[in-house]
């Protein structure tokens, strides 16, 4: 009976330490910045920014995420998400409560979260929001 508790505790500690526990992750955030897309050189520059307190929140399944800034809550419901193991960044198609398209990076690795979007007049914009920490 010793011998069978002693291999139960074994493998119960076993099990517990070697399954990945999924919980929610927040990126907090102080800056945001936004940027054109220049499609002469195919990157995006002009960009304006301004301080800014946010809080990006993505739930455990990483089917929705919330932001939140001073003056408002916005979800966004995931499309299609990846991770790009190359670039070490998690990648996601959103859209928002609102019915705007979005394309999300979260990069923990460079302290940013990213989207791409297409404005009212057509144009191709990024907005950098620059993270303080992530938990």
């Amino acid at each position: 009976m010793k011998n069978f508790l002693l291999v139960f505790s074994f493998i119960s500690i076993t099990l517990l330490t070697c399954t990945r526990v999924n919980a929610q992750t927040s990126y907090s955030c102080t800056y945001r910045q936004y940027c054109n897309w220049n499609a002469d050189d195919k990157k995006f520059d002009n960009c304006t920014g301004y301080e800014e307190s946010s809080l990006f929140v993505m739930n455990t399944s990483e089917t929705m995420f919330t932001h939140t800034i001073d003056a408002m809550k916005s979800t966004y419901y995931v499309t299609s998400k990846e991770y790009d193991k190359e670039h070490d960044v998690y990648t996601y198609d959103v859209t928002s409560d609102v019915g705007n398209k979005y394309y999300y990076v979260f990069d923990p690795k460079d302290k940013q979260v990213r989207a791409v979007y297409v404005n009212k007049d057509g144009k191709t914009m990024e907005i950098v929001f620059t993270v303080k920490a992530i938990f």
